[in-house]
């Protein structure tokens, strides 16, 4: 019986609810469909457009991640070729050290040598 009831309410419900949806409508038939199909067509121009622009965007992408490899590229061997060059500047300062070094250890030695 309550499941019955429950059925009848559910039915009668949704008939009251069509009816005053249909009476309180602020426009016909005819013209809610052509705003719906309206609405549809710029929808779809605006979709149209925004793949536009995601392709746009797209290929602004590709273009510059080929750019910046290339300068990538570019900027690691400018590093490579600075870093070769000190290494050959400092070479001649670096053996003069060395050689300075071995005097001082010699001069140490040397020291110990008379101390004891």
């Amino acid at each position: 019986m309550k499941a019955k009831s429950l059925l009848i309410g559910f039915i009668i419900g949704g008939a009251v609810a069509g009816i005053s949806t249909l009476l309180s409508a602020p426009a016909s038939g005819r013209d809610s469909r052509k705003k719906i199909k309206e609405k549809i067509e710029c929808i779809q121009n605006q979709l149209i457009e925004l793949n536009r622009k995601f392709i746009r965007v797209k290929d602004a992408t590709i273009l510059a991640s080929k750019e910046g490899k290339k300068e990538i590229l570019a900027f690691s061997s400018d590093v490579k070729q600075s870093i070769n060059q000190w290494k050959a500047d400092i070479l001649p300062h670096q053996q003069e050290l060395q050689k300075e070094l071995q005097a001082i250890e010699i001069a140490i030695h040397e020291l110990e040598k008379n101390i004891k």
